[in-house]
């Protein structure tokens, strides 16, 4: 029966969405305001799918998602007695064992969960996050659902570009499972904590673990005001500047050198609360590995150092090339990108459109993105506008360079230079000790001419740099060689010996070829 049941329920909802599909006339084609408008008639649901759209900018055309972005955050609130029956489920006790009070109006009502002001027994002001009942349930039925229309339909705009639909879908399934499952947010919260317990001008919530389930979260009370509410800030005596530059700095901390960032920035989850910016809802949280942290930073120094080869470089290790890549067309739509920027003083950079510069060129080139990248592209711009609401002086992309900076100051202290130089030192002598049997070989076959220098052509002007580079090297290894053989020869020969049985040319030859052993490693290491 249950089976039947749920056959049922997913005819019934099919034939609602074919209806809402009819109704917008979907045969005609897909428009940005239209695919907008059937998810809003769809329901809550498809709402929340709309808003997750909207962050993925290299799957949609950004007509598409700037649309969707203009999607309601409130939906319908849930009735109080739904909301209670659901928070005496999640705790198997009645609810007034646990709260003296709760405000039976929502703080928020969205797609997934609801949230009450409450004061727990003990006196504690708390805030408790609950599901809409069978939420779950309602959203794998639709996901199943979305999937069978994808195989049925090509969903086209009037443009001709395909929608990867199917893509949307498995992407959103698999983010609004991380949302919907409150023990990860819980530990969320704890992390974030965790990184910026240190930090005394940030917070954030506590969760009481003891009332918090899968369903439903329970933890601290933040009020204060949204960081966007200038108004009111001022009138508190708050400096706009300072409150923007503050967040900007914990949220660069966060890419840079948590590798956990707030993936979803936007004014209603950044407060102001007792003098100190709290953050709030955790359920989207993005990670970045060390690598992937530090071929961040080589591609925003290569923005501002005018560099596109290293920008091309920082590039292709970040994403993943569905195909061979034209790289004198790539390098020529990212210099026409940092072009932009050239002539323009820090202050006014906008993030925004190098971001969305940077999605045009992966889509022109069928370039797979790994969804964390797109998670935190899409974080940023959203951060950025945040702090456009807050401050007309901060600039998101200064104060991340600046951090890298002086992040990158810090870590070059003079007992790590000692050391890294010792150990060049170290292996320069001992590979110095084999270079001139080596050298002999070389020049033996150089004299007998079997020594071939392989060059191929190649239009690139990275490869080409590339070429001239290890020719250059190569060169100055042969020249190595050939100062080495001969000190060591003359040290032989009837010539006088001079400093700790050997000649002064051999010292001097030596000399030369060791400056020159560390300037080759130096290069070599540079370049790996």
């Amino acid at each position: 029966m249950a089976k039947d049941a749920k056959e049922t329920h997913s005819s019934r909802r099919l034939s609602e969405i074919l209806s809402i599909l009819q109704k917008h006339h979907i045969i005609r084609g897909l428009t940005p305001v239209k695919l907008r408008e059937i998810l809003e008639d769809l329901g809550p649901t498809y709402v929340k799918f709309g808003q997750i759209m909207s962050m993925r900018s290299d799957m949609l055309p950004s007509s598409y998602t700037k649309e969707l972005e203009k999607l309601r955050t409130d939906v319908s609130p849930m009735d109080f007695t739904t909301v209670k029956a659901s928070i005496e489920e999640e705790l198997g006790m009645p609810l007034k064992d646990v709260f003296a009070s709760i405000n039976e109006k929502p703080l928020g009502s969205a797609s997934i969960a609801q949230v009450h002001e409450a004061t727990l027994v003990t006196g504690e002001e708390v805030v408790i996050k609950i599901q809409r009942p069978h939420i779950y349930e309602i959203m794998e039925a639709d996901i199943k659902l979305l999937r069978r229309a994808c195989g049925m339909l090509k969903i086209a705009g009037q443009t001709g570009n395909l929608l990867d639909f199917k893509g949307v879908v498995d992407e959103l399934w698999r983010t609004s499972q991380l949302e919907m499952d409150f023990i990860k947010e819980a530990e969320n919260i704890d992390k974030f904590t965790s990184f910026n317990k240190d930090i005394k001008y940030i917070m954030c919530p506590i969760v009481f673990h003891q009332f918090t389930t899968r369903k439903m979260l329970v933890m601290t009370n933040l009020g204060g005001y949204q960081i966007d509410q200038k108004q009111f800030l001022t009138e508190e005596g708050y400096d706009m500047d300072e409150i923007a530059t503050k967040a900007a700095e914990n949220y660069v901390k966060q890419i840079l050198d948590d590798g956990f960032f707030h993936a979803d920035p936007h004014p209603g989850n950044i407060h102001v609360f007792q003098g100190k910016i709290a953050w709030i809802d955790f359920g989207m949280m993005g990670t970045l590995t060390a690598d992937t942290q530090r071929i961040i930073s080589k591609a925003v120094y290569a923005v501002v150092d005018d560099d596109i080869y290293d920008l091309e470089e920082a590039f292709l290790l970040l994403v993943k090339p569905e195909q061979e890549i034209n790289q004198t067309q790539l390098i020529h739509q990212l210099d026409m990108i940092v072009e932009k920027y050239k002539e323009t003083n820090f202050s006014d950079f906008n993030l925004g459109p190098l971001i969305e510069g940077c999605l045009t060129i992966i889509k022109t080139n069928k370039i797979q993105v790994p969804a964390d990248l797109t998670l935190l592209a899409r974080s940023m711009i959203t951060m950025e506008g945040t702090l456009g609401k807050v401050s007309d002086h901060v600039n998101l992309l200064e104060i991340l360079a600046n951090h890298m900076r002086h992040k990158i100051q810090s870590e070059l202290d003079l007992k790590t230079q000692m050391m890294q130089w010792a150990q060049v030192l170290y292996t320069n002598v001992r590979k110095g000790a084999a270079i001139p049997s080596m050298s002999a070989d070389v020049l033996k076959q150089l004299k007998n001419g079997h020594l071939t220098l392989h060059v191929s052509q190649d239009p690139d002007m990275k490869t080409l740099r590339e070429q001239r580079r290890n020719n250059h090297n190569l060169t100055l290894a042969i020249i190595i060689g050939v100062l080495y053989l001969s000190g060591s020869l003359m040290t032989i020969s009837e010539i006088p010996k001079m400093l700790y049985g050997m000649p002064f040319i051999s010292w001097v030859e030596y000399l030369v070829g060791t400056v020159l052993l560390v300037r080759l490693l130096l290069d070599l290491t540079k370049h790996v």
